[in-house]
């Protein structure tokens, strides 16, 4: 596999990521889910573009763009409901 820029930043947001889940869960507190779900709809962003720049599978790449749109849109409706 090549590494380049775009997979290297995917490499350390999901390891950020699993670091902030993994802190969670073990201490319970969970006042950092919402940037641990905009670091998710990052790379899931980062993904869509690496996808689109192959010019392969269009619905993939709608699909990955979608689901960062809807995590977006559920950390701006949690910040605005609290």
């Amino acid at each position: 596999m090549r590494w380049n820029f775009s997979f290297g930043i995917q490499m350390i947001l999901t390891v950020f990521i699993i670091m902030i889940s993994i802190y969670c869960i073990i201490s319970k507190d969970f006042t950092l889910l919402p940037l641990s779900q905009v670091l998710l709809a990052l790379t899931f962003i980062i993904i869509g573009l690496r996808e689109w720049k192959k010019a392969k599978r269009t619905y993939v790449i709608i699909l990955y763009f979608g689901v960062a749109i809807f995590i977006l849109f559920v950390v701006v409706q949690s910040f605005i409901a609290y």
